[in-house]
């Protein structure tokens, strides 16, 4: 199995998330500007002098374990091995910096003294897969917009957090490889990682790990896994399983496919998304509202309507610019607006109030409030129960709050660019 053989397994999920950013923002020349300055070089150096490397006289088995498993995933580029002296159970890689250098694999002194020879070939062969699918290039990213700007665009900040997620199902797929499919060497490893416990204190069972999953997809909300930078491990126990069950290396295309639609599936475990009715019929409202008011005047969206609207959704759809790309027509949209609309009047109070001050927010932010927009916001009110008084003052205070920022050259809302609403605006959204 050659490397490119490892380029065909590799998570396709993942692999078209990372393609789709770096043509979005433009990543590879910043990317490439930030290494040709060896801006990261103090990282690589920082590892290289304060960590000790194992050569083969120093460290004979950690090295020949890593021979071997360079050997299985035909990995031909420099790699040396360094050791830093902590007990947690870790490890990571850096890309290196240069032609002229070598990449770098680090282990804790706790992750040696604790795992078997198959569980740190998994280790080794999870940080060749980030090696050469070249994920730790891409987390630069987030630290060099971060230092180039502060704050990362919300957006690219979700997406971002959602492929580093994705990246370790990938480089999950290089460790399987390294340990022949041993799936049980696998999870214990998971299980010393997860735990910090040796087999003396637990019992590594692949059952309870999916047990385990299951649990998680009975959850209510989900949100909190959509924190954690590495998806929680059951679902890549499930992950390598259907991978293994399916032929692993051995897969046929469609069999791979047919993987990786499962796997995405299981990754959606991670993402925030709407669970509970009211978050659902929020979003739809949000959604639908969005678009109807932001093409009601006959213009399309600016901008700025986009950016506030996508900011709105983050908290309840995993890929907003998805969400908003499923209504495909006006009448669809009036269907959605009707639809939460009438579902918030009966079952909803706050949250319900908070989204007709997000739409009247968006309807101001080209400047004026279109007879069109009132109308359709003013609808909405009386939906809601909000009293047409305070439905108007909200209304007036959402664009005397944009003529304001306006005036004092202050912007409204973050600037980055976003692509336009998905309402062509010929459609007719008022439904009239």
């Amino acid at each position: 199995m050659g490397c490119e053989r490892l380029d065909c397994v590799r998570f396709s999920t993942e692999r078209e998330l990372i393609e789709l950013l770096y043509d979005r923002y433009g990543l590879d020349e910043v990317l490439r500007r930030y290494l040709e300055q060896q801006t990261a070089a103090p990282w690589y150096e920082m590892v290289v002098t304060r960590q000790m490397r194992l050569s083969p006289l120093i460290a004979p088995r950690l090295t020949g374990l890593l021979d071997t498993v360079r050997t299985k995933l035909d990995f031909e580029e420099p790699v040396e091995l360094f050791v830093e002296p902590n007990a947690a159970i870790n490890g990571f890689a850096l890309h290196r910096i240069s032609e002229k250098k070598p990449h770098v694999i680090s282990v804790t002194s706790g992750l040696v003294e604790r795992m078997t020879d198959p569980e740190i070939c998994f280790v080794f062969g999870h940080e060749l897969g980030h090696l050469r699918y070249n994920h730790y290039q891409s987390r630069l990213a987030k630290a060099v917009l971060t230092e180039q700007d502060d704050r990362l665009p919300p957006l690219l900040e979700r997406r971002l957090e959602t492929w580093d997620r994705l990246a370790e199902l990938s480089a999950d797929r290089a460790g399987y490889a390294a340990v022949d499919g041993e799936l049980s060497a696998i999870v214990s490893a998971f299980f010393k990682m997860a735990s910090g416990l040796g087999p003396e204190h637990l019992r590594y069972d692949i059952d309870a790990f999916l047990l385990q999953l299951e649990t998680l997809q009975r959850l209510e909300r989900r949100d909190l896994m959509a924190r954690f930078s590495h998806p929680v491990t059951p679902v890549r126990v499930r992950a390598l399983a259907l991978f293994g069950e399916r032929g692993g290396f051995d897969s046929s295309p469609e069999q791979l496919r047919a993987t990786d639609a499962d796997v995405a599936e299981l990754a959606q475990l991670m993402e925030y998304e709407a669970v509970e009715e009211v978050e659902v019929h929020v979003r739809d409202l949000l959604i639908a509202g969005g678009l109807l008011v932001t093409h009601v005047d006959g213009k399309p969206a600016t901008e700025q309507q986009t950016t506030i609207l996508l900011l709105a959704l983050l908290h309840l759809c995993a890929d907003p610019e998805a969400a908003i790309g499923e209504v495909k027509s006006a009448d669809a949209a009036r269907e959605m607006f009707d639809r939460s609309a009438a579902w918030l009047s009966e079952n909803a109070g706050e949250e319900a109030y908070t989204a007709f001050v997000q739409l009247s927010h968006i309807a101001a932010l080209d400047g004026e409030l279109h007879p069109s927009e009132e109308a359709l916001l003013l609808e909405l009110a009386t939906k809601l129960a909000i009293s047409q008084k305070r439905a108007q003052e909200i209304l007036y205070d959402a664009l005397t709050s944009y003529l304001q920022t306006q005036a004092t050259g202050k912007t409204a809302a973050p600037g980055f660019v976003m692509g336009p609403l998905g309402l062509d605006a010929s459609d007719d959204p008022a439904g009239e």
